[in-house]
């Protein structure tokens, strides 16, 4: 199948199929952002558009221009940069809290979960753990377009004893590696939307150090669930202090705060909000 910047040709026509029986649903609610845009803006059906992904300067007058869908992004951070834009709120993601083992004690290693590129900052956690000489588990997955990063940055520093990558985990294997780990070490180079795996981690009882960008700020406490820094230097010292943050406390704000419930829960307020909104609107006319 021909894939369109990345769109299948038959997620295209899935889409349009949706659009095709909009009347058929009081709500519709899409995640296709971009690629979903034009035909929600001219969609009769209220529709919900759930913003994943940054919005760059190359895509920002799209946002901007096609603005009969209602907008959520899932951080504040996410939408700061892009003015006129017609948000209808902020709703965080939320996690099924029942599959994070909570243990108390940490088995002696870093931890850094995600993908290997520079964006990640992976070369940075390894300076971390090099300067601290603890065990750094790197478990993360490997695209092709970052194997050149890879072969410079991070396989001349792979050491068995200490700086180690396992490859990309299933949930089960990375829940394991969280409740164990001394802290997540979260150093991104780029203005990430919303990070998952810090709420993962926290919902382990795995602290989070992590650099001063994006989301960051909305989802660690800092001092208290982790620390937030501006560079490397910091990132060191903060992970040389973890044993002052308390795992319990790690666990406890993930689960209130970035829970599922929580997060169906203001996404079924919305859709009502909507739907009274339209109701009230037709009774005038």
């Amino acid at each position: 199948i021909k894939d369109v910047h990345g769109l299948s040709e038959w997620t295209l026509l899935h889409l349009s199929s949706a659009y095709k029986k909009q009347e058929s649903f009081d709500i519709i609610h899409d995640h296709n952002t971009i690629f979903s845009m034009p035909l929600a803006h001219f969609a009769k059906t209220p529709t919900v558009i759930t913003m994943h992904g940054l919005i760059r300067p190359s895509n920002k007058r799209l946002f901007q221009t096609l603005q009969n869908p209602y907008f959520v992004s899932i951080s504040n951070s996410q939408i700061e940069n892009v003015p006129n834009l017609k948000i209808a709120t902020t709703i965080y993601n939320g996690l099924n809290m029942k599959k994070y083992p909570f243990k108390k004690k940490d088995k002696g290693y870093l931890l850094f979960v995600g993908r290997i590129s520079m964006e990640k900052g992976v070369h940075h956690a390894i300076d971390v753990a090099q300067d601290l000489n603890l065990p750094l588990v790197i478990a993360a997955k490997l695209d092709k377009s970052d194997l050149q990063y890879f072969n410079e940055y991070i396989e001349p520093r792979l050491y068995a004893d200490q700086v180690m990558w396992i490859g990309e985990v299933d949930e089960k294997q990375r829940n394991e590696l969280m409740s164990n780990a001394i802290c997540l070490l979260n150093p991104l180079v780029w203005k990430e939307p919303f990070g998952l795996t810090m709420i993962e981690a926290m919902a382990c009882g795995c602290p989070v150090v992590a650099f001063d960008s994006g989301s960051v700020r909305e989802i660690i406490v800092d001092k208290k669930t982790g620390y937030i820094v501006d560079d490397v230097e910091e990132m060191i010292y903060a992970v040389a202090k973890i044993n002052k943050i308390n795992k319990l406390d790690c666990r406890n704000h993930a689960i209130k705060n970035f829970n599922a419930k929580l997060m169906t829960d203001k996404y079924e307020d919305l859709y009502y909000k909507i739907l009274e909104s339209k109701n009230n609107f037709n009774s005038t006319q």
